[in-house]
């Protein structure tokens, strides 16, 4: 089956662009692309064009979730899966693609979360000049696995990820399990990250986004960050490291009023040969240390 290989971008809708603008490079080092306008910032933090990019608008919500296959005859192919799972697929305009910096994609609306996923292909890449970062930092880990993860909500676990599955290839690395409430929480992998999708159980949600995390090359990286979002009294999960990803990271609000996880450490793991896990999910802290607060941030 034709599977997606990365997170490749995210974009949200915010009614504070120049929040954004102050506060993407000054916390988390990204660089604000040259062709950024005064309706959309795009957001630099590796040879992409862009990962993020923060519309204008009301919502201060996810507006969509971009994954990345290799070429068009793979775009087409999850096109037919997920006609075949009944969704309605919808081919971009060449100017949409464009805005998007891609050759093509297609895109629907997730029966389980309400969010818009688009499938692409063609990132603009650019090599020279290369990233440079707006604070002292090493840099991201996006090679060969993307951006980092979504974080999103779903009615019902187990029916959402059996449909990431077919309709889109992810496969589950490990399950939150609570006793006597069952299957809360699920973490997807399409590659060698740990996941790059996570999903929990919530009907009626705030917001349809969670958290997106991005993962540093460096702890030093982690710690000057927190520093930061300490001093700005940002942070709603402390310094702690996780018990499925083994990643040490932090949690912190952003203009848009949800959450970035920023992390350094994960452990990758080799799709071909993973066997599914499972975690308590009224484990405190919901880490082998630290992280007080996240079952709140939940």
């Amino acid at each position: 089956m034709a599977k997606v290989q990365e997170l490749g971008y995210v974009g949200v809708s915010s009614g504070d662009l120049d929040a954004w603008r102050s506060f993407a490079p000054t916390v988390l080092g990204h660089e604000i692309a040259h062709d950024t306008d005064a309706d959309t910032l795009f957001l630099k933090m590796d040879d992409h064009h862009h990962r993020l990019t923060i519309h204008a608008g009301e919502a201060d919500d996810v507006a969509y979730v971009g994954w990345a296959v290799a070429d068009a005859p793979t775009v087409q192919a999850i096109a037919a899966q997920l006609d075949a799972c009944g969704v309605t697929v919808t081919a971009a305009t060449p100017e949409r693609a464009a805005d998007r910096r891609v050759l093509d994609f297609v895109h629907f609306t997730d029966p389980h979360s309400g969010v818009r996923m688009e499938i692409h292909y063609g990132p603009e890449v650019t090599f020279v000049p290369p990233f440079l970062p707006q604070r002292p930092i090493t840099g991201f880990k996006t090679d060969r696995v993307g951006l980092g993860h979504f974080v999103t909500f779903v009615p019902d676990v187990a029916a959402a990820a059996e449909f990431y599955d077919r309709a889109l290839g992810f496969h589950v690395s490990d399950w939150i399990v609570v006793p006597g409430m069952g299957r809360i929480g699920a973490f997807l992998h399409c590659n060698r990250r740990h996941h790059s999708l996570a999903i929990f159980a919530n009907p009626a949600p705030r917001k349809h986004v969670h958290h997106v995390m991005m993962e540093y090359q460096s702890l030093d990286d982690v710690g000057s960050a927190y520093d930061l979002c300490l001093e700005r009294d940002l942070v709603t999960a402390t310094l702690g490291r996780h018990l499925n990803d083994h990643m040490v990271s932090y949690y912190f609000k952003n203009p848009g009023d949800w959450h970035f996880e920023l992390g350094w450490g994960a452990r990758e793991i080799d799709p071909e040969t993973w066997q599914v896990q499972h975690y308590n999910g009224l484990q405190p802290g919901g880490g082998e240390w630290g992280h007080s607060g996240l079952l709140g941030v939940m």
